[in-house]
Formats: C-alpha cells, structure tokens, sequence
C-alpha cells in the first residue's frame, strides 16, 4: 500500500506545473530563458512632415572611403510605421537613409533621391545593444558624397541660402568651412546638400574662425564651369561663431568656376 501511494505521489509531482505545491514540497519554477539582446540600430525614417518614409532604406558602411556610394555592408527597408531595424555585430557604421522615386534598394544615387544622414557618423554598436538613430528625408537635385565628418545637428555653426548668378535659391549644392581662406587643401566640415530653398546649416565641431565656401561638386579641386562660391574675398569670406551659436551668414552666391 504505501508503495502504490510513493508511486502515485511521484506520478502527480512529475506532472505538477512549476511552483504547485505537492504535499509539503514545492517544485521550484524552471529557470527563465535567455534570449540574447539585440545588436544592431533601429529607428524611424520620415520626410520633413514627419509622414512615413515608406519605401525607403537605411544603408550601413563599414567605411565612408567609397563617400556611402556603391552597395552597402548592410541594409534595411523602411516599414509602412517608418520604422527599420539593422541587425548588426559589434562596430562602427558609417550610415545613410536614401528613398528613390522608383522604390528601388540599388544603383547609384541619382537625382530626385531623397538622403539624410545620422547627426554623426559613424555609429558606434555595443553588443547586446540597439542604438537608436531617426532620419529625416530632403531631396537634393544632384546626388553627392557625404563626407566623413559631416554633421547634421549641434549647437555650433553657420546658416545661411546658396543661391546662383541671378539670385535664385540653388539646390543641391553644399557648404564647406576652412580654417583659413586656402580653399585648396581639404575642408574640415562640409554640410548635406540643400534642399529647393537653398537654405544650409552647416555645422562645426568646435568654436572659432572658419572660412565658408560652397560648390556643387564633391571631390577635387573645382573645375572649370562647375559651380563654386566662397563667402567673401580674403577676410570677409571668415566669420567667428561662439560656442552654442549658429550665426546667419546671409546668401553664398554660386557662378561657373574659372580658374
């Protein structure tokens, strides 16, 4: 008799859920699964009236050399909320938000593209870690390299509208900052290329005296016809900005280059 009652007792604690009580004992609760943490970027992608960025896709580069042209290392499509999600390993990532006319994933930047860059690339990716970074879209009427280094938010800079010979808002076209008027060695901040009001804010990573000057092109010295403006001649192409300041520079006026 008591081996029949040890036997069903046995029975009923084998079939007991975790944490019932059995008798006097208790059957502790099985430990919880680990899942691994998620390691990679995610965040949302809009046009500047903050709608959905449907169709569009987040392109990560381990490097910025080939200027965040050419296939990327990783990519992710924008869903119908505006949300991605890069599923990553540890590192830095150079990234871009890029949305084509036609909605395709592939092929060169081409006009009427619409880009946006992170506040700072790149982006650094801690394991078991998601980093959150948003995009906001604007079209550029030519497709351009984005520089590394190029900054699209701080509290440090220069605004001001890029406009051609005869006054008109230009887009597409950026500005880069020296700290010196040598306009021939490389610029130590370039901004995103402007939009169809050719408003630029161009952004610094420290306080002083920089030299601005705009172009259409991205690579090289400028050549003969391209578009190419500066500030002003010798000193006047300069201005001073304050730690926490972004000063208007008024209109940067672009005509074809002649050497």
């Amino acid at each position: 008799m008591r081996a029949a009652l040890f036997f069903m007792g046995f029975l009923l604690l084998m079939t007991c859920l975790p944490g019932c009580v059995v008798g006097s004992a208790v059957v502790p609760p099985a430990p919880a699964a680990k899942t691994a943490a998620l390691t990679g970027i995610a965040g949302t992608v809009t046009d500047r009236n903050g709608v959905p960025a449907v169709g569009a896709y987040v392109y990560a580069y381990r490097s910025a050399r080939g200027g965040l042209r050419g296939p990327a290392d990783f990519e992710a499509a924008v869903d119908g909320a505006g949300r991605y999600l890069l599923d990553l390993v540890e590192g830095s990532y150079h990234l871009v938000a890029r949305q084509r006319p036609d909605g395709g994933d592939s092929g060169p930047p081409r006009s009427g593209d619409a880009w946006a860059l992170p506040a700072r690339n790149p982006v650094v990716v801690a394991s078991g870690e998601l980093a959150a970074v948003d995009f906001v879209l604007h079209i550029v009427a030519q497709p351009m390299l984005m520089r590394e280094g190029t900054l699209t938010s701080g509290d440090t800079g220069f605004t001001g509208v890029l406009v051609d010979a005869g006054g008109t808002p230009l887009a597409g076209a950026f500005v880069i900052a020296y700290p010196d008027p040598d306009f021939r060695h490389m610029p130590e901040a370039t901004s995103p290329a402007v939009g169809e009001d050719g408003r630029f804010t161009l952004y610094v990573e420290r306080p002083g005296r920089w030299c601005l000057a705009a172009r259409t092109r991205t690579r090289g010295q400028p050549v003969a016809g391209e578009l190419f403006g500066i500030l002003g001649e010798g000193a006047a192409g300069c201005r001073e900005v304050s730690s926490g300041q972004m000063a208007e520079v008024g209109p940067i006026r672009l005509s074809p280059y002649r050497r």
